[in-house]
């Protein structure tokens, strides 16, 4: 009977660690600021970014799940080219030396802001990674979700279409 029910335990939590995660609406009142360095030396702004829909996603490299997401975070900004999307990965706590090598080795072209002191991860209420937030052409922060997703296809590109159609035009 105690290995039933352990089994029915393990098939259980198999089954939820498997679930795909879930999107949830913002439910903050305002959207945290986010001004940091990025890893080509600049300096990014989310607030310069109004007019268009941005995806920032938090990440490491030491994050086995984050280093999964990213191919298709990278898939969705290709998808967008030439439209009002951005893409915008926050690197959360480590430093340019660490990061350069690896987003080379993976071919990425995303922007990579350094959140060394993990300030930005704070404000935005981060509790793991990979976490993702979606913000509307108006600058609000419209969703977030906190696991790995494939950007690319699914509900995550059907909710940065709709956010997109949504958008004023002449951005």
């Amino acid at each position: 009977m105690l290995a039933r029910v352990a089994a029915a335990a393990v098939v259980a939590w198999a089954t939820a660690a498997a679930a795909e995660p879930q999107i949830k609406p913002w439910t903050a009142a305002a959207t945290p600021k986010l001004a940091l360095p990025d890893l080509a030396g600049g300096q990014a702004d989310l607030g310069d970014l109004r007019g268009r829909v941005v995806v920032v996603n938090f990440w490491a490299t030491w994050c086995v799940p984050c280093r999964d997401e990213l191919p298709s975070l990278q898939r969705l900004r290709d998808r967008f080219a030439g439209k009002p999307v951005e893409v915008i990965t926050v690197n959360y706590g480590e430093f340019p030396q660490r990061i350069r090598p690896f987003i080379e080795k993976e071919k990425l072209a995303l922007k990579v802001l350094l959140d060394t002191q993990k300030d930005a991860a704070r404000d935005w209420g981060v509790g793991g990674l990979p976490m993702t937030f979606i913000v509307d052409a108006n600058g609000r922060a419209r969703y977030s979700v906190f696991g790995e997703l494939d950007w690319s296809t699914g509900e995550p590109l059907q909710l940065v279409e709709k956010l997109l159609a949504e958008a004023p035009r002449g951005h």
